[in-house]
């Protein structure tokens, strides 16, 4: 599967359950630029997000080891990355059924679009849960070169069975198919499907013999192969738990001028260094929930408005780095001399503790009224 993709691949990234056992994983070491195993977390889309951030390429194809690219999408390649207009593409996936040689052209089986070409930049991250992939970013774009999952084939009726009560079912309450039923229908054909399959290419289904009836090739010498733990893969995780490091920062004020009007709603930017050992998501989609926000206070501490709005950071903050982060405000509906104080929230957890306190000037809406005017 993976030379298929040789001509067009700058590098080929390969990473490995660790339940496989070191020495079967240095099988596929002659088939990958570079060969990682990993902790089994119980849901492969947890470790998708380390997976990504192993790849150096300024595009990424992602295959699972039960599927296979048609002809037409590898060829396809190289022109869809060169256009500049683009974050990701959607790939048809179709399920093989009862053979190599057809698909299952019906609900829920088709259409079966997956994120899977994506620009490795910043606007790329993953929910991390069961049945999900790469969240959709936009501009982007649905393709019609498909490729093909293999999943029915490869598995025996009982296999599959004993695959959804180990490993779906738990991740999959709630989860429903397209057109109905739960999404663990998906793997039984033989129950559900109606319609008679359509025929693959004559093409196509020579890429696809190739993997199913491939011959294991000797094994090449290959060192020690990296093994990243569960703690690893869960610092990319989307729903990991910071630890109590994690809540560190620094404020500082951008601006000099401390006025406001009543009830006045406007940007006041700060510059905000992240000193903890936690990556800050952009948005407000992604977790941890880490937002910028504020307190009004009297000038004896007392607090006036306990909680202001939330403002997300423009971009990804790592560790040790510093951004501007323009912060909306509503002002108090009563004039004076107020403090406000920043603060940085995790959102349903704690406060950061790390405030930057600013007097402010709330005037009337009469003081700031040119005459004339």
């Amino acid at each position: 599967m993976l030379a298929q993709l040789r001509a067009i691949a700058d590098e080929i990234v390969l990473a490995i359950d660790s339940r496989l056992g070191e020495a079967e994983a240095a099988k596929y070491a002659a088939a990958a630029d570079r060969l990682f195993r990993y902790e089994y977390c119980g849901a492969m889309e947890r470790a998708l997000a380390w997976a990504h951030a192993q790849c150096r390429g300024d595009w990424i194809l992602r295959l699972d080891g039960d599927e296979v690219a048609s002809p037409a999408l590898i060829s396809a390649i190289p022109e869809l990355i060169a256009r500049g207009r683009v974050l990701q593409y959607h790939v048809p996936r179709r399920w093989l059924f009862p053979d190599a040689g057809h698909w299952l052209d019906e609900l829920p089986w088709c259409p079966d679009y997956q994120v899977r070409l994506v620009r490795n930049d910043e606007t790329l991250w993953f929910q991390g849960l069961t049945h999900s992939g790469a969240t959709l970013t936009m501009p982007a774009r649905y393709l019609e070169a498909p490729m093909y999952h293999l999943n029915l084939l490869m598995l025996t009726r009982e296999e599959r069975e004993r695959k959804m009560e180990e490993v779906y079912e738990p991740h999959s309450e709630g989860i429903l198919a397209p057109g109905g039923g739960s999404v663990n229908r998906f793997y039984f054909p033989e129950r559900f499907a109606r319609m008679a399959p359509s025929a693959v290419p004559p093409q196509d289904r020579a890429a696809i013999e190739k993997v199913l009836f491939a011959v294991e090739v000797p094994q090449s010498r290959c060192g020690p192969i990296p093994l990243a733990t569960q703690a690893e893969i869960d610092r990319w995780w989307n729903a990991r738990t910071p630890s109590p490091d994690a809540y560190r920062a620094l404020l500082e004020p951008l601006e000099r001028d401390h006025r406001m009007t009543v009830g006045e709603g406007r940007l006041i930017h700060l510059r905000i260094t992240n000193l903890g050992n936690e990556v800050w998501p952009w948005g407000y989609s992604q977790l941890p929930e880490i937002r910028v926000s504020y307190h009004w206070l009297y000038p004896d501490g007392a607090p006036l408005v306990a909680d202001g709005l939330r403002s997300a950071f423009p971009c990804t903050v790592r560790p040790g780095e510093r951004v501007i982060v323009a912060v909306g405000v509503i002002a108090p509906e009563v004039a004076g001399e107020f403090v406000l104080e920043y603060d940085l929230v995790h959102e349903h957890v704690r406060w950061f503790n790390c405030p930057l306190r600013v007097n402010m000037r709330v005037m009337p809406k009469s003081a700031c009224e040119p005459d004339g005017l």
